[in-house]
């Protein structure tokens, strides 16, 4: 009887048949997916199998196919193909007779990566190659008939027999499903895969199917009916297979999917059902894993959303928390079951509102063992239920940590928060000073309410200076911030400050040197930057000064003339002062190429722009070798009004 090579169709492993020559007279459809070609390419007779792979290591008895006698142990290798696929496999050499005399050898393949891209179709498609199985049992029935006229078929076909149970005993065993077939009684017949022992915890043959998938006495009855209407086919077995258990109970909490498919005789008659059992722990964990990650999402899209309906939430939480732990202090005879009920189911129904997964599933469990112990009253119940109760009192405080992280510890206020636009403020604050001494109290309100003290709109630059010494390897103590109490209007002032990360990126790149050079010049290992702030009192108009200076190699004048004459600027007339003044002109870098932290030019022409917007200035004054300071003036406005340019005194 010659092989029927088809019968490896419906296997999620990919597996190859080759001649002496190496060319492949077969593969599966799996094969052909990892080799990233089709069947009908790979089989056309032309291509041999190192055609379609480059392996890390050689593949012993694959250059003389002809010497493997026996099925080779599994190796496991590193693989490419030409397509461009690459990954990890195993693999074994099988040789194979058929009828006629010839020999073959079957690869099997596992590629555990390719299991879950695969499992799901192959799924949809075993009802459809069922015949593989029946053929077996074909050749069986076939086997015992000629048995009683011919002593040398027998012979014969009992050898061939056994290298196909052998086969398909090997096949089985590779797959990481559990495989098995009961019949119209519930018995597990012969043909099951060892992946059973793992899945279902059992080698399952000769046994009753109810007792294998560990069914409760008082649902056996009810899996039997099912299995004989299946039998009896009173309705299309696509209805009736999913009223089948799903789930296997694994004894280690791993979750174990039952799937169910029809096998049929020659007659269409349905002669038995395969179950496949599947581990699908992992994807379950994934799902579980992106329910909470949704979950979470919709958590912060509610905080940032609701922030006030989230004050009120928490403020209300803490009341009935602390109800319920005062309810949970009395003995068990005692407890008031109504009033605990109540707290709980408004707690979950919060926590709900705003997606508090933990707490929500919290609340349900102790509402269940609060019912539990309407029912019993006893001391155990009540103890249980205590314990429940402060599971939901830290799930509460793990989401007060998340909602400070995110919206600030003044979400998380025994006040009620309220939020005013800055120009409705401003408005207030107009018609407050047209009332007797109103000014004064609206000078209050602006400087309590409006105004920012200016530091806090630069500490951000203390970190943008480490990261960028980090990256150079240099050394760098945390900026100082001197008077940085002074409160701005940060409407007026925000677009000049945000400039101000050029400042402190180009005093880390340009000014602070190396440790092993400040060594050397005497200097600590460590640079320092300091940003001092001023208001200084002229007669016209108040001036806000910021000065940032470094203690680096400052700035060489003579750098700047080359570069500027190099350009065809003529500053033969200018002092060293004025030429290091041209830092501030637009395009205008000392670095020969444009890195991440500077050499486009922009960055110092962003601040002077910033500054003269406001009616500013800007000038650096440098010591060649010892540091460079910037310095900022602007007028100092205390009213948010429409920005004029003041000229600069």
């Amino acid at each position: 009887m010659k092989i029927q090579y088809s019968l490896f169709d419906t296997l999620l492993e990919p597996v190859f048949v080759l001649n002496v020559e190496q060319k492949v007279i077969y593969c599966n459809e799996t094969a052909a997916i990892v080799c990233g070609l089709s069947v009908r390419k790979i089989t056309r007779g032309t291509m041999k199998f190192l055609d379609l792979f480059t392996f890390s290591e050689p593949i012993d008895g694959l250059d003389k196919l002809i010497h493997v006698c026996d099925p080779t142990p599994y190796r496991e290798v590193n693989f490419k193909t030409p397509q461009g696929g690459e990954g990890k496999v195993q693999l074994t050499l099988q040789p194979v007779f058929d009828s006629m005399g010839d020999k073959n050898w079957i690869v099997f393949v596992r590629d555990v990566t390719l299991e879950e891209r695969l499992q799901k179709k192959y799924r949809a498609e075993l009802e459809q190659k069922e015949d593989v199985i029946k053929d077996l049992e074909d050749a069986k029935v076939q086997l015992e008939n000629y048995s009683k006229n011919l002593e040398k078929m027998v012979a014969d076909r009992t050898a061939e027999l056994s290298r196909l149970n052998q086969m398909m005993t090997a096949l089985l065993d590779s797959l990481n499903q559990g495989f098995l077939i009961f019949n119209e009684e519930g018995r597990i017949q012969d043909i099951t895969s060892r992946a059973c022992e793992n899945t279902i915890e059992d080698r399952p043959q000769g046994k009753n199917i109810w007792d294998v998938l560990k069914l409760p006495e008082k649902k056996v009855d009810g899996f039997q009916k099912w299995m004989k209407t299946i039998f009896m086919e009173m309705l299309p077995f696509e209805d009736l297979a999913p009223l089948g258990p799903e789930r296997y109970p694994h004894s280690q909490g791993n979750h174990i999917s039952l799937e169910y498919f029809p096998l049929r005789n020659a007659d269409g008659k349905m002669d038995g059902i395969v179950m496949v059992a599947s581990d699908i722990t992992k994807l379950v964990e994934a799902q579980e894993q992106a329910e909470k990650d949704r979950s979470y999402a919709n958590l912060i899209i509610n905080m940032v959303q609701n922030k006030n309906q989230i004050g009120r939430f928490v403020r209300e939480s803490e009341s009935m928390l602390a109800e319920l732990h005062t309810g949970l202090k009395a003995s068990w005879e005692s407890a008031d079951d109504e009033a605990l009920f109540r707290q709980l189911h408004t707690l979950k129904g919060g926590a709900a509102l705003f997606s508090i997964q933990d707490m929500t599933e919290h609340c349900h469990h102790a509402e269940t063992t609060l019912a539990e112990f309407k029912e019993s009253r006893n001391a155990d119940q009540y103890q249980k239920l205590q314990q429940e109760s402060q599971l939901v009192q830290k799930s509460f405080e793990k989401f007060l940590d998340k909602t400070s992280e995110i919206l600030g510890q003044k979400a998380l206020s025994n006040e009620r928060q309220i939020e005013i636009p800055v120009s409705k403020l401003q408005h207030t604050l107009d018609e407050m000073q047209k009332l007797p001494q109103g000014t004064a109290a609206a000078r209050l309100i602006m400087n309590e309410f409006l105004m920012e003290p200016v530091g806090s709109f630069f500490s951000s630059y203390s970190d943008v200076a480490q990261k960028v010494a980090e990256k150079q390897e240099k050394q760098l103590n945390p900026v100082e911030f001197n008077n940085s109490e002074i409160k701005v209007l940060p409407e007026i002032y925000s677009n000049l400050f945000a400039t101000f990360v050029h400042s402190f990126r180009n005093s880390v790149d340009h000014g602070i040197e190396m440790p092993s050079v400040r060594e050397e010049k005497g200097k600590p290992a460590a640079g320092t930057i300091t940003v001092q702030f001023e208001i200084l009192r002229k007669p016209d108009v108040d001036y806000l000064q910021i000065r940032v200076s470094d203690d680096g190699a400052g700035v060489n004048p003579e750098v700047i003339r080359n570069k500027l004459t190099a350009k065809g600027v003529d500053v033969s007339k200018e002092s060293d002062e004025q030429v290091i003044q041209h830092i501030f002109d637009s395009q205008f870098s000392t670095r020969e190429q444009v890195t991440e932290t500077s050499g486009r030019g922009v960055g110092m022409d962003a601040i002077k722009h910033a500054a003269e917007n406001l009616g500013g200035t800007v000038r650096v004054v440098s010591e060649n070798g010892k540091g460079t300071s910037l310095f900022v003036e602007v007028p100092f406005i205390t009213e948010l009004l429409p920005v004029k340019k003041i000229k600069a005194a």
